[in-house]
């Protein structure tokens, strides 16, 4: 007989063999709009009206709504003590989260997820067996760009999707480190601007620029939004890879570096270096792992991830360090203590340094 050790052993294992029900309960609800036909509705709808609202069967319908209720994304109410039927309402998060409408909203970033990011982890036994000779049908192939990538796909799902996380974490980079000696900061492959407009909250005397492709910036420029802060950022386009970085004594560059394979790695990195001012600072932030590569949970599905969709991978707080260093980097410091995200913040010089 299983001890009670084991069994909550066993049931851990089964759970995680389960988890992508869970992720369907959510994934399916945000495409039929149940988040938004709630938000819109002055009171708890039943799953009748819902249903209706999707023209979906209302038995399925009542099925998928209880699951939500059960996993917190929905609140049940005025339940019938009988039938077990009931209302449904948004939850504080489901509303913050889960809507189209608010400013914070997710829903884009999961969608983007299921859409272009899922499909690729259906071949991970195939990519493990394969390793550098696989070949994948989803991502960026060696030899291609994000210009390649918004060229063959809907590039406004790609732009929304990737804002999400900073648009809520956003504050979290800009506050790892205190950044208040830096005049010019520019965000490099800084999307629509959701950690810049973080960085210029934070930071009101510097002057903050997001330099990335052109039609990422022609994007940004017609959804900026209202306000002093947003106006205070300066979209600039531009191949970060071809073309030359904005004068800035301080860029910051977040989840783009496990984007690409170790050799334009090197070279953006480089470029980089180069770029700066004696002093100026460069700040990274992506999905770190520890030195033992254990952990945490969100940089190893990550680095599984990235061998996937671009043969890339996540690097350690060390690996961070000597690859700077090596560049001519100094004064590398590592936080690892922010979920999602890790922080790197290293200075250049004031003497150049012969490289490795």
């Amino acid at each position: 007989m299983a001890t009670e050790d084991e069994q909550n052993e066993a049931r851990r294992i089964i759970e995680l063999s389960e988890g992508f029900m869970k992720s369907q309960v959510l994934l399916t609800s945000l495409k039929f709009g149940i988040f938004d036909i709630l938000e819109k509705s002055a009171a708890p709808m039943g799953a009748a009206g819902i249903s209706a609202a999707i023209e979906a069967d209302a038995d399925a319908t009542k099925r998928l709504l209880n699951a939500c209720a059960g996993l917190g994304l929905l609140q049940k109410v005025n339940v019938d003590k009988e039938t077990g039927d009931g209302e449904y309402k948004l939850t504080n998060s489901s509303r913050a989260f889960l809507t189209s409408s608010s400013p914070s909203s997710l829903r884009d970033r999961l969608l983007f997820f299921d859409d272009m990011i899922r499909p690729g982890w259906e071949n991970l036994s195939k990519a493990v067996k394969e390793g550098a000779a696989y070949s994948t049908p989803y991502g960026l192939e060696r030899d291609k760009t994000f210009d390649d990538a918004y060229s063959t796909r809907n590039h406004v799902m790609i732009m929304s999707g990737m804002a999400g996380e900073p648009t809520i974490f956003g504050a979290r980079t800009a506050s790892a480190f205190n950044l208040e000696g830096f005049q010019s900061i520019c965000d490099l492959g800084g999307c629509t601007g959701p950690l810049a407009f973080h960085l210029a909250a934070a930071y009101p005397k510097a002057s903050v620029s997001v330099f990335d492709l052109p039609v990422v910036v022609k994007i940004a420029e017609d959804s900026r939004p209202d306000g002093q802060l947003a106006q205070r950022v300066s979209f600039i386009p531009g191949d970060f890879f071809q073309d030359p970085l904005p004068p800035a004594d301080l860029y910051v560059i977040s989840r783009v570096l496990h984007d690409w394979t170790e050799d334009k790695v090197v070279k953006l990195l480089t470029k980089i270096h180069d770029s700066l001012p004696p002093g100026g600072g460069l700040l990274i932030a992506e999905n770190m792992l520890n030195d033992d590569k254990t952990g945490p949970e969100v940089g190893l599905k990550y680095d599984l991830h990235m061998m996937l969709v671009s043969k890339s991978r996540e690097r350690s707080g060390s690996e961070f360090k000597r690859l700077l260093t090596m560049i001519g980097f100094i004064e590398v410091a590592v936080r690892m203590d922010d979920y999602p995200l890790g922080h790197v913040l290293a200075r250049k010089g004031s003497k150049r340094l012969a490289r490795l």
